[in-house]
């Protein structure tokens, strides 16, 4: 059993063939999940931040009465309810849209 896996991999890495477009296959997967997920932060204006706050209270039923920013150095880029919601504004590295 162990010797046709054995096999398959010695087959495998003594062909340039086969070895070098796996390896690229895995690299651009690798290279395509990360600009899809990675993120980064997006700064919010106050009156957007007062929006999205009014609306989580809203859609929650929150009745906290205050709220803190969170900065990311001198940005804002999300809020802390007194409820303990946090909500932070993050934005993919790359967007394919509008």
């Amino acid at each position: 059993m162990f010797e046709a896996l054995f096999s398959a991999i010695q087959t495998f890495f003594t062909r340039p063939e086969f070895l070098v477009p796996t390896l690229w296959v895995a690299f651009g997967c690798t290279l395509a999940w990360y600009l899809l997920s990675a993120q980064r932060w997006h700064a919010i204006d106050p009156e957007e931040l007062k929006v999205l706050w009014k609306t989580h209270k809203q859609f929650n039923h929150c009745t906290a009465k205050k709220f803190e920013p969170i900065m990311k150095g001198k940005k804002i880029v999300g809020y802390k309810c007194q409820c303990g919601h946090k909500h932070l504004q993050k934005r993919p590295i790359i967007n394919f849209g509008s």
